[in-house]
């Protein structure tokens, strides 16, 4: 597997993305590829959720995650890989959202439906 390297040119996106309790405990055993066409690595450290490529190890997306007292989570602020020469983003944020949104969909629906 690539190296997995920390993201260093950021652009802030205001997210208001809630994670229940059992997404919360997916995210911090981690969403590691099991195939070659898995492209994305997550997983949630000490409340920062971070998004890479699996094939290339470059950060795309960074949030921080509070938690509550029930162990449900809350990001507020969501950081997109801002280098070009590593990632094109969107043009505006509800776009950079979206794509972060789609990504944690499908690989916490993949992860559900593997526990069941």
């Amino acid at each position: 597997m690539t190296r997995l390297r920390v993201m260093r040119l950021a652009w802030p996106v205001r997210c208001l993305r809630g994670f229940t309790p059992e997404e919360m405990a997916l995210l911090r055993q981690g969403l590691w590829p099991t195939a070659l066409e898995d492209r994305w690595v997550v997983w949630l450290d000490a409340g920062l959720l971070r998004v890479w490529r699996a094939w290339t190890g470059e950060c795309i997306y960074e949030a921080e995650v509070g938690e509550d007292e029930t162990g449900a989570g809350q990001c507020r602020v969501l950081r997109v890989c801002d280098d070009p020469d590593v990632y094109t983003r969107s043009s505006g944020e509800a776009g950079e959202v979206d794509r972060f949104e789609g990504v944690l969909a499908m690989l916490l629906g993949r992860r559900k439906e593997a526990a069941a």
